[in-house]
């Protein structure tokens, strides 16, 4: 059964679970102020807790802190939300976490996404912008999308890509991804699309991490739906393998079997056993 806690015992909570390392990780990724540092896990924990609770949700987003408003995330009721609130909410937004979690989490599944979708694609804002295809592929993903023209949305993200804000290209690439992997008749479609637009992101790919690279991301997550590996992620495994230091990742199976091997030789041979002491 959810438990009933007021405003100042959640922020309490958050307070007394900040990690200063976590903290300054997140200020590196653009969150300036008004953070405790909490791990995602634990505030998962704390919204099981709690349970849906709408009212709660948005004070904590008034808060303006940003561990408060991940777990709003996840205790906003989607249904509730009036067009007016869900921009109040998103609009004044300049971290691009926050923006995706909201979307992610509470605006996808809202009855005004539609208009809010189609209202920020088109505008000028970079966040909201972002927001906005975030929240068609979202859509996409659910099958909400029954009457989306998808040749022309295809059309659009090749020619809007190239001059885009770094974040909206973000959005927009995510949305060309999601198209290949959750429509499949234009799954070939989507990676041309992308081999055509190229290698946008200049960052390096975090180790265990798939490409932005929408070819390459399409073809990982289709082979991890069929439990196989791609070709790039076998040489990436396989490069891994030849740095790690002799022994290390050795199978347990092995390990025990060796040291099984040296218990019984100690065994049979207990002035060895002398010695080494």
């Amino acid at each position: 059964m959810p438990k009933a806690m007021s405003l100042s015992q959640v922020m309490k909570l958050l307070e007394s679970q900040g990690d200063e390392k976590v903290r300054q990780r997140y200020v590196r990724d653009g969150v300036v102020d008004n953070v405790f540092g909490v791990l995602l896990g634990k505030i998962r924990g704390l919204a099981a807790t709690l349970g849906t609770n709408h009212g709660l949700g948005l004070e904590l987003w008034g808060t303006g802190n940003h561990d408060a408003r991940i777990l709003a995330c996840m205790l906003l009721e989607p249904a509730a939300l009036t067009e007016k609130e869900a921009r109040g909410l998103l609009e004044p937004l300049s971290n691009p976490t926050l923006v995706d979690e909201l979307v992610g989490r509470v605006l996808v599944h809202a009855p005004v996404a539609p208009r809010l979708q189609g209202k920020w694609m088109d505008g000028r804002k970079e966040l909201p912008r972002r927001a906005g295809w975030k929240l068609l592929a979202g859509r996409i993903a659910r099958g909400l999308e029954k009457e989306l023209d998808v040749g022309a949305t295809l059309e659009r993200i090749e020619r809007e890509l190239p001059d885009a804000p770094y974040r909206v290209k973000e959005g927009i690439n995510f949305c060309l991804v999601w198209i290949g992997l959750h429509l499949p008749a234009y799954t070939s479609e989507a990676s041309a699309i992308g081999e055509r637009l190229g290698r946008w992101d200049p960052r390096p790919i975090p180790k265990g991490c798939t490409s932005s690279y929408a070819p390459e991301w399409i073809a990982a997550a289709l082979a991890l739906r069929k439990g196989e590996k791609t070709e790039a992620r076998k040489a990436m495994d396989a490069a891994a393998k030849a740095k790690a230091p002799r022994g290390e990742g050795k199978p347990a199976v092995a390990k025990a079997k060796v040291a099984s091997a040296r218990k019984k030789s100690a065994a049979k041979n207990p002035s060895a056993r002398t010695r080494a002491r």
